[in-house]
């Protein structure tokens, strides 16, 4: 999820060949996603600043609904504070831009708890 769509486009052609990919445009339509799935979905992986909803807030919201979903935030932006605020949230990566095609897959196998390829 991400709300620039060079980004969401990118990060689906990376993750689509090994994973089923679904994209939401904002932390509105993810969320909306996610309470219609329930525990469907294996991963989000969010960009943390984004209008309306930030990444840490959406962190937060999908934690009531699974709270098990393995989440992967994605920045440009990366402060101290956001890094600590997404490990105490208990992500399972923090990403910052640019990435490269293998660390997003990496990441993504991290946190699905499968080997890297």
């Amino acid at each position: 999820m991400d709300d620039d769509e060079g980004t969401r486009i990118l990060l689906t052609k990376m993750l689509e060949k090994d994973y089923d990919v679904e994209t939401a445009v904002d932390a509105a339509g993810a969320l909306d996603a996610l309470r219609r799935a329930g525990t469907g979905y294996d991963l989000l992986i969010s960009d943390l600043n984004m209008p309306g909803m930030d990444g840490i807030a959406l962190i937060r919201e999908v934690k009531t609904i699974n709270a098990d979903l393995p989440i992967i935030i994605i920045t440009g932006f990366s402060s101290e504070k956001s890094a600590i605020d997404a490990v105490n949230l208990r992500v399972a990566g923090y990403l910052t831009k640019p990435f490269r095609d293998k660390q997003v897959l990496e990441a993504a196998a991290r946190a699905l708890g499968a080997p890297a390829a």
